[in-house]
């Protein structure tokens, strides 16, 4: 009863943005969703405003004539700024289908292995958006759902990792040994600026006893 009142809390708390999306250009979703036909597909949803801002700062407003050459620059970007890996290997993202609304819905048919345990993300088509975030999530039959924000402050990336029959997010080891390292030039500054200090301090006594003893 609890995990079903878990996973209800999590859909409601993941398509109430969702409702308000077709009038917020600066939210949006990517979606890895398992059907019941096993068939996956990776599924990316915004504001078409936000997909008609991304389209004018690449070609301008005058970059297109009709929704079909619209929908070709939608995808042409997508294709620069979407990638997809499941267990450290690329997914090929071909063939995608749009459908134009105020929420606007772009899907690609995928083929990811029968068992994966890692998923990596990279969507950095709404970037340029003030105060943009992408919410991630991933819809596997049998695992429980957890959402991921894709924002600025992660580079618009992440990457999960399958953990107790959820997805959770992995530490980048990259990011903690910057860390450490910062640490340890920080602390190796401080000891070398004290180290300095105190010699001078030192030569400074010498040189007024050495003053005092020729008085």
């Amino acid at each position: 009863m609890a995990n079903k009142m878990r996973v209800t809390l999590v859909l409601v708390w993941f398509f109430i943005p969702m409702v308000v999306l077709a009038h917020s250009t600066s939210q949006s979703s990517t979606v890895l969703v398992e059907g019941k036909n096993g068939q996956w597909t990776l599924q990316v949803r915004a504001a078409l405003s936000a997909f008609e801002s991304v389209v004018h700062q690449e070609f301008t407003v005058n970059g297109y004539a009709t929704p079909e050459e619209f929908e070709d620059l939608v995808f042409a970007l997508m294709a620069k700024n979407l990638m997809l890996n499941i267990n450290d290997r690329e997914i090929v993202l071909k063939d995608p289908k749009i459908k134009l609304g105020h929420e606007t819905l772009v899907v690609y048919l995928i083929d990811v292995p029968d068992n994966f345990e890692t998923v990596s993300l990279n969507n950095t088509m709404f970037q340029d958006i003030f105060k943009s975030k992408n919410t991630f999530m991933i819809l596997k039959n049998g695992v429980n759902r957890n959402i991921f924000a894709l924002e600025k402050s992660n580079a618009f990336a992440t990457k999960v990792k399958l953990e107790e029959n959820e997805f959770v997010l992995v530490v980048a080891d990259e990011s903690l040994a910057d860390s450490t390292t910062n640490w340890y030039v920080f602390n190796f500054l401080f000891i070398l600026a004290g180290v300095g200090l105190i010699v001078r301090l030192t030569m400074k006594k010498t040189d007024a006893d050495e003053m005092n003893i020729d008085c």
